[in-house]
């Protein structure tokens, strides 16, 4: 099985680096990148479009379905980290976003993914591996399509060999990676299903 992470298209929230509510809509060019990479991702022959609920992806899931000719199956457990809504309009690098995430990063914030804390390091990690067996469910020749955002599917990427909490120079290397992830970035893991082990490999970072 193949999996095409696609990171969703520009906002407003991305161009001002600032924290966004799940119904933030795509800006012009946010639309034209979805329209873009679903031309050059209809190439691949997906047979699966899946697709985090928020609006963003929403819009770029249906701006790719156009090319793929499949339509979206949206699904919750593909959805960004759910953060308390005191940090909306946040700037991603300011005080307090720094203080959100180290104390979360700790397991000193957060709890379940309807908290008005937001959701846990904890919490997330499962919600990675329900996502990671939802998509093992589908036929091993599959070529899925999952369209998300930047931390979900760099902590994927993170976590889906390892279930276990990242060391702090692991969550440094991987916050690293999420901050440069281009809007509607593709990430590429190759799949197969083993009794024993992971049988995940990232194909391009």
């Amino acid at each position: 099985m193949e999996v095409y992470f696609v990171r969703h298209g520009q906002t407003g929230g991305n161009v001002a680096k600032r924290h966004q509510a799940e119904i933030t809509k795509l800006t012009k060019k946010g639309r034209q990148q979805a329209a873009d990479i679903g031309i050059k991702l209809a190439e691949l022959k997906p047979t699966h479009l899946l697709t985090s609920t928020h609006v963003r992806t929403l819009e770029t899931a249906k701006q790719i379905s156009d090319s793929v000719n499949l339509l979206p199956e949206t699904s919750q457990i593909f959805t960004e980290l759910h953060r308390p809504k005191s940090l909306y309009g946040q700037r991603h690098f300011g005080v307090k976003s720094f203080l959100y995430i180290t104390r979360w990063y700790f397991g000193m914030v957060g709890g379940e993914v309807d908290s008005d804390e937001g959701e846990s390091y904890e919490s997330l990690r499962k919600r990675i591996n329900a996502a990671k067996l939802h998509l093992e469910t589908l036929p091993d020749d599959s070529r899925v399509i999952v369209v998300s955002h930047a931390l979900f599917i760099s902590l994927f990427l993170a976590h889906v060999c390892q279930e276990k909490p990242l060391s702090l120079l692991q969550a440094v290397k991987y916050w690293m990676r999420l901050t440069t992830m281009k809007n509607t970035a593709v990430r590429h893991l190759s799949v197969t299903k083993i009794e024993n082990g992971c049988g995940w490999e990232l194909k391009n970072d």
